[in-house]
């Protein structure tokens, strides 16, 4: 009788079993792909290593990073102080409106330890003014990180802030803050931020040469700027006045050609990092965009909106809707642009702090809703790892 014999499978050997090791990514590569990567993420990855913290840490990355993603949407956020709760301020991803404007967006909610108003914000950081002891301070919160407050020395209470304006000096390598006071006469200070200031860090300069239209002063990331709408001092013409945070000293900004002279209830906004002014004319809504500052023949129109509610959002299919409350027209005395994606879908702010999305592509108009809280006073801030500690 023969005897056969059966094969035994080999049985491989451990070192033989292991799946190939991973692939070493170089650390440029690395580095690539952190500075993509969301702040609050980038905080959890500062404990994979030693390596990875100091990265994450290092100044030029924080730069880099910030440069990088500063007109992504992914990174800008909503904030605004609470209704019912002086002493919290709720927050709001952007690009959470723009996904799914249909489904009420979450918000995180900041526990204050005072009752503060936003004076302006730059880079991530927000420039607070504590009501109470009527001190400023400088928080990110996105890394939750505080500088110490200092006081205004607003001693008298009937004195009022009548223009602002926070940003950064790009030479100097320094925050500023500009405010305009009023009691029985007008004095414009600049606060100079740093390792060094301190209350002498104020300083005293020339007034505005014609009047702002609006308080809030708008920076522009990498000129040094801040931008207000203003009317001429000589007649009626409707003008932007600068002011250079490099130079400490004023300009003026021209508006589209031929539009100085017919803009009705006009607001000054950046979007994707770039001066924008938006305004009624007879007939339309109209959006301009200055892609490179301070070059008239720059302004482009991104939009115009006929009586701004024709087409899908017409006057009476919102009477007739439960979207009324949200009708832009009945609120066209108040619109303000906050955001715009980089297909056209712009994320506007009406009366009361309604928000409203309107995609220009086909004529589209969405009403969001963020859970939890009535907004208003509604500010947009990009997140960043820039520490207000300098």
């Amino acid at each position: 009788m023969t005897e056969t014999t059966t094969k035994v499978p080999k049985i491989l050997s451990s070192a033989t079993d292991e799946s190939p090791p991973l692939p070493v990514l170089p650390d440029e590569l690395i580095q690539e792909i952190l500075l993509r990567v969301p702040v609050k993420f980038l905080l959890q990855f500062r404990c994979v290593s030693k390596s990875w913290k100091t990265l994450i840490s290092n100044p030029q990355f924080v730069k880099e990073h910030l440069d990088g993603t500063s007109s992504d949407l992914t990174h800008q956020r909503l904030l605004s102080p609470m209704v019912t709760d002086p002493f919290k301020m709720t927050s709001c991803c952007v690009e959470s409106l723009f996904q799914d404007p249909s489904t009420p967006a979450e918000s995180t909610c900041f526990m204050m330890s005072d009752e503060f108003s936003i004076l302006g914000t730059c880079h991530g950081l927000l420039c607070l003014f504590n009501i109470r002891l009527r001190s400023i301070q400088l928080w990110n919160p996105a890394i939750r990180i505080a500088s110490k407050s200092f006081l205004t020395r607003l001693s008298n209470p009937r004195e009022y802030v009548t223009h602002r304006g926070f940003g950064y000096d790009h030479v100097n390598h320094k925050y500023k803050l500009f405010l305009t006071l009023n009691d029985q006469k007008t004095v414009t200070k600049v606060y100079t931020f740093g390792a060094n200031s301190n209350s002498k860090s104020w300083k005293v300069i020339q007034n505005f040469p014609c009047c702002p239209t609006k308080s809030q002063g708008h920076f522009v990331t990498g000129t040094g700027t801040l931008n207000w709408f203003a009317k001429a001092k000589n007649d009626e013409r409707s003008v932007i006045v600068s002011f250079d945070l490099v130079t400490e000293s004023y300009g003026e900004v021209l508006l589209p050609a031929g539009e100085s002279d017919i803009v009705c209830i006009p607001e000054l906004v950046i979007l994707r990092n770039c001066l924008c002014v938006s305004f009624f004319d007879s007939k339309n809504w109209v959006l301009w965009q200055m892609k490179e500052y301070g070059v008239q023949d720059s302004w482009t129109k991104l939009m115009t909106v006929p009586h701004f509610v024709q087409g899908v959002c017409t006057w009476d299919k919102l009477t007739m809707s439960p979207h009324y409350e949200h009708d832009p027209l009945r609120w066209f005395h108040s619109i303000i642009p906050l955001c715009i994606s980089e297909d056209g879908v712009i994320l506007i702010k009406t009366a009361f702090s309604k928000l409203v999305l309107y995609d220009p592509n086909v004529g589209r108009w969405d009403f969001p809703v963020i859970r939890g809280h009535h907004w208003h006073n509604i500010q947009t801030y990009h997140e960043s790892l820039v520490s207000p500690l300098g």
